[in-house]
């Protein structure tokens, strides 16, 4: 293919197709070649969402398209039919087959680059040149986001004011530099991981994005677009704005095959608070009432947190669950019972409110691996004969040799940081974040965190008063989902869960509660508490009925993630 002119801009008059050829190393992303895996081992964009982002996006047939990350060409294909003879696409993919592909499909309205994207952007790239952007960047964790074109990415990033962290995946600095490229009241058309809504990373992106469109339109979709993985995905439409504050509008669908370029389109959507426009945009699923009532919470000074009455702690990381949980009739076998602990692995194991060491033994008994190995920071040497053989065992399988044994050598088999937690809080979740009172004595694994109350302060109380609607609705906001619907919490967020004021609570109350969580009563658990302890923080019927409406939406919303 021949060469040809090229200035800041891009293409200079009507080109011809071309493909740029440079010699760049190859990306991995999770082991597997970017080319085959765009988003988090997933897939290239079903041609229909490419079709309506491009169909939105492109509101002048005569204008200029920028595919960052085109793979294939889906987009540059769905993009080419939007355009007139005078409008161009310019494209940029790192492997030369995909861009060959590119080219074969883009009707001749394509210039495609081989090559990193960031590197050319800094170099050709000139801000406020496009129309439109559109495409689906690709996911790529830190580690895997070879340093070359990561510390282009992030000079992307730099020169808007953000500052990327360890934590930063390659999706990231696509959207700053895609907002970079477009001309005031040019759009946006993305598909992107839902981690954009939710994690800590991604918080300020959320603010430049707040600060930097006039409009944002958010989709999402009840059933997995891409099948196979476990990845939530939204296509995020925006108009890009100047001295504005972004309005968010949501849209939720079941699929791809309901949406349209007409539900992209800005609406009166709820005004980002750009004094916590880094918190997670969950909230902005809400309605109006809905999110007022969450804004006069947090800015009321009425309420505790969970962090003021208690501290959270990960769970037990033995690097090596295969080997350091045992049962007991494993451990019994192997000469290891007396230097083992009891502990609960799953979050399974803990069913209501109190944790009793019946529970426990229930489980031992059930052939459940409730023991943990302490072998302690003991010599090789001084190892009883039963326990080295057992570590020989292990190091024949090369347990020692994963990163959390290695970092422990040359005593891998010394488990740090073990200790009997007051309580539990449940790190993946299915309804609401209980604490779990630890009455059976017990420790566990990083799967689990661990609670430890503050002076004065009794666990049964912090776990009778666990299960409310605010602290239920809250976790929804500050917590995190997953495709197969299952809500995370880390320490830092549950600790900032809003919390009502426990009180001494009877032993009667207590064991009703827990037992209307055992049979999975939870709305009716619910009752109890917030009939007590938000009545007594102030909160009217009418408020107490919107926070379970916020859960319940929440919670159905993330449960009805399904596969397809």
């Amino acid at each position: 293919m021949s060469a040809v002119a090229t200035d800041r801009l891009g293409p200079v008059g009507k080109p011809p197709i071309v493909v740029e050829q440079r010699r760049f190393p190859r990306l991995v992303a999770n082991g597997s070649d970017l080319g085959a895996q765009k988003l988090r081992g997933g897939y290239y964009t079903p041609s229909a969402i490419a079709e309506v982002l491009s169909e939105w996006a492109i509101v002048n047939p005569d204008g200029l398209v920028l595919e960052p990350s085109c793979g294939d060409g889906v987009f540059v294909e769905a993009a080419a039919r939007r355009l007139s003879s005078v409008g161009h696409i310019t494209a940029v993919e790192l492997f030369a087959s995909e861009a060959a592909k590119t080219a074969a499909r883009s009707n001749g309205k394509a210039t495609v680059i081989t090559g990193d994207f960031f590197t050319w952007h800094l170099a050709h790239g000139a801000p406020s040149s496009f129309d439109a952007v559109v495409g689906n960047p690709p996911f790529i964790r830190y580690q895997s986001f070879p340093e070359e074109h990561r510390e282009a990415a992030f000079s992307v990033m730099r020169s808007e004011g953000l500052r990327p962290s360890r934590l930063t995946n390659a999706w990231l600095p696509y959207v700053v530099a895609g907002t970079r490229s477009l001309k005031p009241g040019g759009r946006l058309a993305l598909v992107l991981p839902a981690e954009l809504l939710q994690v800590g990373y991604a918080g300020q992106l959320r603010e430049y994005l707040a600060r930097n469109y006039e409009s944002l339109t958010i989709a999402t979709f009840r059933s997995l677009i891409f099948s196979g993985i476990q990845q939530e995905t939204v296509l995020l439409a925006g108009v890009r704005g100047q001295g504005t504050t972004a309005r968010v509008h949501w849209v939720e669908l079941e699929n791809e095959t309901e949406l349209s370029a007409g539900q992209l389109e800005p609406r009166d959507g709820v005004v980002v608070d750009l004094n916590h426009a880094r918190e997670k945009w969950t909230r902005y699923y809400l309605d109006a009432r809905e999110l007022e009532l969450v804004r006069r919470i947090e800015r009321s000074g009425a309420l505790t947190n969970l962090g003021e009455l208690a501290d959270i702690d990960v769970g037990i990381v033995t690097g090596q669950n295969d080997f350091f949980v045992l049962s007991e009739a494993d451990a019994t076998l192997r000469g290891l019972k007396k230097s083992c602990l009891p502990l609960v692995s799953r979050s399974a194991q803990i069913p209501g409110v109190v944790l009793r060491r019946a529970d426990w033994a229930k489980l031992t008994a059930n052939g459940y691996r409730t023991l943990l190995l302490q072998l302690g920071p003991v010599d090789r040497d001084k190892l009883s004969a039963k326990a080295l053989t057992y570590v020989r065992a292990g190091e024949e399988l090369g347990y020692h040799e994963g990163f959390k044994c290695r970092i422990r050598q040359p005593r891998w088999w010394n488990v740090p940081s073990v200790w009997i937690p007051d309580g539990f809080l449940l790190r993946q979740i299915h309804d609401g974040p209980r604490v779990v009172a630890n009455a059976a004595k017990v420790t566990c694994t990083d799967t689990i965190h661990r609670v430890r109350t503050h002076k004065g302060v009794d666990i049964r109380s912090v776990a009778y008063a666990s299960v409310n609607s605010l602290t239920f609705a809250f976790a929804e906001l500050y917590g995190r989902s997953y495709g197969g619907g299952v809500l995370e919490l880390e320490p830092r967020e549950a600790e900032s869960l809003p919390y009502p004021k426990p009180s001494r609570v009877t032993a009667e109350s207590l064991r009703e509660v827990d037992s209307l969580i055992r049979r999975r009563e939870t709305v009716a658990a619910l009752s109890l508490v917030d009939s007590q302890l938000l009545t007594q923080s102030g909160f009217a019927a009418d408020e107490i009925a919107t926070l379970r409406g916020v859960w319940q939406k929440l919670f159905r919303r993330r449960l009805g993630r399904k596969e397809r």
